[in-house]
């Protein structure tokens, strides 16, 4: 007996009593009597191995952290485990309540990141009590045997701190508060200042004693990162982790701290800028291979962001039923595009993330490899060696056609990549510049001038821009976990599909069409939050920026041009974060960090599109145009419109418009009265930015109905009873209480209207888009038209394919790339006041705290802003107009359409011309596009020299190429562009003569 004590007990004793020594505040008789009073050992056998696991723990902070009875329990759990081993089991133990955890294991490296994982998932944030936080407390015994883990919940001093606290004393637990010591505590606030303001991890490095000590700041995650770091650093050769701490604050940080040997600060500094990249989410196939040693933290993370590009970039392989469907529909408008959307749609759900992971889990191999080909440049020689290897190794074990083209998409992301921040000592997100030529052989319709991918630890997202010069907004698309796989997987073709009809939408300012998005994780994020929404933009922005700012360290390059972004806001990135955005760009030095985005803060020269009504004023003109060319009275219409009054766009429709509004729909509730809705009320929710659910219900006649998105159960005034609200305002622009003269979409997602739905805007059973298309209901009465005229000012709510289904049986529509460009315009004249004026002249000029104090330059700009809205939308709608009058059998979409595309093409061919060598008419075509508020400032020589000549040929292209497409349509020619370009000579040299006067 006592010869198997000894085998059991050595190891456990040593770690206490080091501890209880180091502090001197540890009673070792009182432990031993606590161990004594539990133990079948004979006594002094068990004092021997009390006073051993102490000796081997008193170089650490064991005792300062653990009371008597806290040791005495570990010594028995000690006891315990050696015993388990001597019986031929695992060296193990466990011991969880509530609020505390200790764990024992042996100090190799599977078993302690075993134990780790656990550990974290004991402290995750969903099991953590309202109003606590966890510490986790790792050591290893002198001797280098056991390694021993702790967690414990505690309560917070202050668990709601206000925005910004940085103190310890107020986020800090009680328990952390009275044990951390000084040297230790000093470090961490440090870090927690820096982490306040900085978007990655923020992290210290020193060497200590023999030892480095690391430790990081970092937003609390829903899976702890402790298991990410031990793997991080357990997989440097000769590194050991000889103790580590985690602490998590109220104000959502957690601190990280490890102790490690073997290591030099330089090494580990190199590996911390990975930390935040890991691939944070639950134990999978991915970061197995990481843990268990098979790939290493970089290759992991690569893979990672190559997993991405291959979900959304590779091609379903081809067979003859393919190629037969293909020889069919390209016969149709738009048909070859739609089979290669259910194409691209069916692969995306045949290689789920989970699949390609389970696949690389079987050749982590071939992830190495293609690794390797990505670190040393790649080159078509080795990615071709490559592919053979994989290519017989998955013909012998007999793979599936589609296991190749996953991996081959892997080195086509390889061979793809132009320029890249991987090897950038500090980055917040991963951003590779791909080359976007690839998308031709998957046979997207149109090339994109440029594509970014971006992975941050906790989204992903793409950046798409149609051409040189582009500007758009940036989406960040939160999900609920039943619809995060349907936003993840169509998150490029969305993003794609903006940034197209940007292009299009952008055809009256020098500007492409371009679009952002950040797909956020649903593990992450289900519900919009200010602050953390707000770090991830800016993560986001700090990728972008890697590969923009010339002279930036650690950048690969193979790009070798200078490029320019201007971002915009869109959904879930409005409010504070445009100015936070150009703020963080000046900080990271960009020049042209007045322009980088736009909708800022008025006090930085902001233009708030909301608060002047920049894109109703462009819906606005369309519908009237509308009006006016079919003698409709605004007064007599009746109107639905989606997009409620508390959102820019549906606030200033309710505010300026004039027809009788007889329902609508927004993220809170449906709102219908067939005799018309209160017009005070809907103006004070507009001007209260409130939504429907603040609508006074005493305002409704008896006729009328307010239902909220989480009513249950509601009995309408007909009789209709109504099981759930949420259903009910996600299709109320299907049901008979929308039934209206017009329909303004000024709100709602993507594709609301397909061609799978749109034959509900017929009165007529069993109506469907396809037979609306072929033109069975082309004759159809308008009194069985639920809308006669729709006006798109939402984005891309209704489809191309249903636009035209609607045209052929007799709507009246305008698509959103016409209507909805009002925002645009508003937008890249704040641009172009950013690159014309000083830093001085911006702040004296473009400066308003509010609209009363602002500077008069500031008012006449906006003025300017407006009436060119009404002046480019007037121009485009009467070209429109025109065109179909002239051919009534082309629908509106279409002839928007090819005016568009015209316009582009035009622009781009200008572009790529020598035109503007003529430097006097690149002069000349500035000075009549500045605004004049901005002429009687700046001098014309001044703004030349300050704006980049890129955007000062942007500018000319588009100038010319608008105004001659309004003015002589679609089927103009060479010969009438030769006249007009005569014209603007002439009218340059008599322009050049008054001025020489």
């Amino acid at each position: 007996m006592r010869r198997f004590a000894s085998i059991v007990t050595a190891p456990v004793a040593m770690t206490l009593a080091g501890q209880l020594r180091a502090a001197g505040s540890l009673n070792r008789s009182t432990i031993l009597d606590e161990v004594k009073s539990k133990s079948l050992f004979e006594h002094s056998f068990i004092e021997s191995r009390v006073n051993k696991y102490l000796d081997e723990l008193k170089e650490t902070s064991y005792s300062v952290h653990f009371e008597d009875k806290d040791v005495a329990l570990h010594v028995q759990g000690l006891l315990t485990a050696e015993a388990r081993e001597a019986l031929g089991d695992t060296f193990r133990y466990i011991h969880e309540t509530e609020g505390e955890a200790f764990y024992l294991c042996r100090n190799t490296p599977a078993e302690k990141l075993a134990m780790v994982r656990r550990v974290a998932a004991f402290s995750s944030w969903d099991r953590l009590p309202e109003g606590q936080g966890s510490t986790i407390r790792s050591y290893l015994t002198a001797n280098r045997q056991i390694a021993i883990f702790s967690a414990r919940h505690d309560k917070f001093v202050q668990p709601t701190p206000a925005a910004g606290e940085t103190s310890l004393d107020v986020l800090g637990t009680e328990s952390y508060l009275k044990t951390v010591q000084p040297n230790i505590r000093a470090v961490h606030e440090g870090l927690m200042v820096r982490q306040r303001k900085s978007v990655f991890p923020a992290y210290n490095v020193e060497e200590k004693e023999g030892n480095v000590n690391f430790t990081m700041a970092a937003t609390v995650e829903r899976t702890n990162y402790i298991a990410s770091l031990l793997a991080l650093f357990q997989e440097k050769e000769g590194v050991e982790v000889v103790a580590s701490h985690c602490y998590t604050f109220s104000n959502g940080v957690q601190m990280y701290s490890f102790t490690l040997s073997g290591a030099t600060v330089a090494e580990i500094e190199e590996r911390a800028s990975l930390v935040g990249l890991l691939p944070n989410r639950p134990y999978n196939a991915i970061t197995r291979l990481h843990e268990e040693s098979k790939l290493t933290c970089e290759e992991t993370v690569f893979i990672d962001a190559a997993l991405i590009f291959s979900m959304y970039f590779t091609p379903a392989p081809a067979d003859d039923d393919y190629s037969h469907l293909r020889a069919i529909v390209q016969r149709e408008p738009n048909g070859v595009n739609r089979l290669n959307n259910l194409r691209q749609s069916l692969s995306q759900e045949m290689m789920s993330e989970r699949y390609t992971g389970s696949l690389i889990a079987m050749y982590p191999e071939f992830a190495k490899a293609i690794y390797e080909d990505f670190k040393n440049g790649s080159t078509p020689e080795r990615r071709a060696e490559i592919i053979k290897t994989i290519q017989r190794r998955l013909n012998d074990d007999e793979r599936s056609p589609l296991d190749f083209a996953i991996f081959k998409s892997f080195l086509k992301f390889n061979e793809v990549i132009l320029k890249h921040n991987f090897f950038k000592a500090d980055k917040a997100a991963l951003c590779f510049r791909l080359d976007p030529a690839f998308l031709a052989e998957l046979e997207y319709p149109a090339v994109p001038h440029g594509v970014f991918l971006l992975a941050g630890g906790q989204w992903r997202g793409f950046h798409i821009r149609f051409t040189d010069i582009a500007r758009g907004g940036v989406r960040m698309i939160i999900s609920k976990e039943n619809s995060y796989r349907k936003n993840k997987r169509s998150v490029f073709q969305e993003n794609y599909n903006l940034a197209h009809t940007q292009l299009l939408k952008n055809k009256d300012i020098p500007e492409g069409g371009s679009k952002g998005t950040i797909l956020v994780s649903s593990r992450y994020l289900q519900a919009f939050n200010p602050t953390l929404c707000g770090r991830l933009f800016l993560q986001y922005v700090d990728g972008l920026l890697d590969c923009m700012l010339p002279g930036e360290k650690g950048i690969k390059d193979n790009y070798k041009k200078e490029e320019i972004l201007f971002l915009g806001p869109d959904e879930n990135t409005a409010g504070n974060m445009p100015a936070a955005g150009a703020l963080y760009s000046k900080d990271r030095g960009y020049s042209a960090w007045k322009s980088f985005t736009t909708g800022k803060d008025s006090v930085l020269g902001g233009i708030p599109h909301d608060e002047f009504g920049m894109t109703t004023h462009s819906v606005r003109t369309y519908v009237k145009g509308i009006y006016e060319k079919l003698g409709l009275k605004e007064e007599s219409m009746r109107k639905f419109q989606t997009g409620g009054p508390d959102g820019d766009l549906g606030s200033n429709e309710v505010l300026v418009s004039k027809e009788v509004m007889i329902g609508m729909v927004d993220i809170s509730a449906s709102l219908h009265d067939p005799n018309g809705l209160d017009r005070a009320e809907l103006a004070r929710l507009a001007t209260e930015r409130l939504t429907l659910c603040h609508f006074d219900r005493s305002k409704l006649s008896k006729d009328g109905f307010l239902v909220l998105t989480e009513d249950k159960n509601v009995t309408l005034p007909d009789g209709t009873v109504v099981e759930d609200g949420s259903r009910l305002r996600d299709e109320f622009h299907f049901l008979k209480y929308s039934d209206a003269d017009v329909f303004v979409p000024c709100g709602g997602r993507p594709r609301s209207v397909t061609l799978n739905n749109v034959g509900r805007f017929l009165k007529v059973p069993d109506a469907d888009g396809e037979s609306m298309l072929a033109g069975k209901f082309a004759n159809i009465s308008p009194d069985q038209l639920k809308f006669k005229i729709i006006v798109e000012g939402a984005n891309l709510f209704i489809t191309q394919d249903a636009r035209l289904a609607l045209e052929r049986c007799g709507v009246v529509l305008i698509k959103d790339a016409s209507a909805n460009k009002g925002g645009v315009t508003s937008s890249s004249l704040e641009v172009y006041a950013g690159l014309a004026l000083s830093d001085e002249e911006h702040v004296k000029y473009m400066s308003a705290q509010t609209m009363q104090t602002a500077p008069e330059f500031y008012k006449k700009y906006v003025q300017e802003i407006l009436d060119r809205i009404e002046e480019n939308a007037r121009l485009e709608f009467e070209a429109i107009w025109s065109e179909s009058l002239r051919n009534p059998s082309m629908p509106r979409t279409l002839i928007a359409d090819a005016l568009s595309s015209k316009n582009v093409q035009m622009r781009a061919n200008m572009l790529n011309s020598d035109l503007f060598e003529n430097k006097d008419l690149v002069r000349y075509i500035l000075k009549l596009y500045t605004p004049k508020t901005m002429l009687e400032k700046v001098d014309i020589d001044a703004i030349m020299q300050r704006v980049p000549v890129s955007y000062q040929h942007a500018i000319c292209a588009m100038y010319l190429a608008s105004r001659y497409v309004y003015a002589t349509g679609m089927h103009s020619n060479e010969f009438d562009f030769f006249k007009y370009m005569n014209n603007v000579h002439n009218d340059m040299l008599n322009a050049k003569k008054l001025e020489g006067k």
